[in-house]
């Protein structure tokens, strides 16, 4: 004899949970609840027909809609009928019925997964990412696409934005301080920016950004190595520089050095900016494609000293026609030199830990106002600083205008002597 089964109650079905794979439940007398993945409640009922054969189970409604203690009702009231010959839910309708309701839960549950999709930081980080880059840098955006994408992703990819919490992050965050602890303190970054992100499109309620700030281990940062204090190690920079054997990096770093312009915007110089008759460099605040060519994303123009125009009229003889006034080098897959060719060069000149390209800007700004007497203000229009205003902005690019070309020639005459005042030493690769 079979087994009966136990009847359901109603806290047995409140707490029933959707599995992978769609369950039933039995109440007996032919009643069961099928479960569904997507947590659907659906009531069936078997019956038989007067000729004895059992078709598909009827479905007759779904919970909570339809209560246990009514499913029950409704399920006698099928089995007296088809047992009369009067099924009003007959097997193909049954059917139709059991796969529309199939069909409705599977939707849903699309539906679901594409909101999921929608929301996993794999998702928002990449809206993320297109937002931003339009007012970022180029090197910028792919240092910042290199952490979400290599570090972030990989971990936390899938997590939902609509639910991340700060202990989900936490472990992504101190596996990289252990190993790439700057990198770390970037991706710490990029997380609250890309919270931050989710907030704004609705995901998140506007009071649930992260805790991220005491997450990772204190460290001692310091500034890019720079020549500040020190004119003879300074000359012997300059010295080494004039003595490199590669004559594109040597123009790239000399260019550098007399215009204090940051490494990236020197490796992609163009020779549409530059006017040697006129001694001028007019540098566009926007890359073609919309990103920031200069840090603050205004147009900008500096002086060129003697020193850098002949420098570039070398460049010229090799490369007019072309697009980029300093080529590529060997195995580099960007159109012009990359600006890690310049910093390695000063590192295997023996300056590693001493001094970088970008390090001119400090030495100009610390030596140029201790050594020449140059005005902070107009330093810091030559460094291309933002100002604190647009009205300042627009003042300091027509005021010194013309004092900056004066301090610029004065700077590269003082970098000449530097070089002048020592014996060259000419560049050898290390090993």
């Amino acid at each position: 004899m079979p087994k009966l089964a136990t009847p359901l109650t109603e806290l047995q079905i409140s707490k029933a949970k959707a599995k992978s794979k769609p369950y039933a439940l039995a109440d007996g007398n032919g009643l069961c609840l099928v479960v569904s993945p997507g947590g659907g409640k659906t009531w069936q009922v078997r019956y038989r027909l007067p000729d004895g054969t059992r078709p598909w189970p009827a479905t007759i409604g779904r919970y909570p809609s339809l209560t246990l203690a009514e499913a029950r009702v409704r399920a006698v009231e099928v089995q007296r009928d088809a047992k009369a010959g009067k099924v009003t839910a007959g097997a193909q309708k049954a059917r139709r019925a059991a796969l529309d309701a199939n069909s409705a839960e599977r939707i849903a549950e699309e539906k679901a997964a594409t909101e999921r999709q929608h929301a996993s930081f794999r998702a928002v980080s990449g809206r993320w990412l297109a937002e931003k880059r339009p007012t970022w840098a180029p090197e910028t955006h792919r240092k910042a696409r290199l952490v979400v994408d290599s570090y972030l992703v990989p971990k936390i990819g899938d997590a939902d934005m609509r639910t991340l919490e700060t202990k989900d992050v936490r472990p992504v965050l101190v596996e990289m301080a252990a190993n790439t602890p700057q990198l770390a303190r970037k991706a710490r970054q990029y997380v609250g920016s890309i919270v931050d992100h989710a907030i704004n499109e609705g995901l998140r309620a506007d009071e649930s950004a992260l805790r991220l700030a005491r997450i990772l281990p204190t460290i001692r940062s310091g500034h890019m190595p720079a020549v500040t204090d020190d004119d003879g190690q300074l000359g012997e920079v300059m010295r080494a520089i004039d003595a490199h054997g590669n004559r594109v990096v040597r123009a790239a770093l000399l260019l550098a050095s007399m215009t204090a312009m940051r490494s990236g915007v020197v490796a992609s110089a163009r020779w549409s900016e530059i006017d040697l008759e006129a001694g001028e460099w007019r540098i566009p605040g926007k890359e073609p494609d919309g990103s920031n060519r200069m840090k603050t994303g205004q147009d900008f123009t500096t002086s060129l000293p003697r020193q850098a125009v002949e420098a570039l009229r070398e460049m010229h003889a090799r490369t007019a026609g072309d697009e980029y006034v300093f080529p590529p080098q060997a195995r580099q897959q960007t159109p012009h030199v990359s600006r890690d060719s310049l910093s390695l060069a000063l590192r295997q000149m023996g300056f590693q830990g001493q001094h970088t390209t970008h390090g001119f800007r400090a030495s100009l700004r610390t030596l140029g106002r201790e050594r020449l007497g140059i005005d902070v203000d107009v330093l810091e229009a030559q460094l291309a600083h933002a100002p604190k205003d647009e009205v300042e902005a627009a003042y300091a690019r027509v005021k010194f205008r013309e004092k900056r070309r004066e301090v610029m020639q004065a700077w590269a005459d003082y970098l000449d002597e530097l070089r002048e005042s020592g014996k060259v030493v000419p560049f050898k690769r290390k090993a």
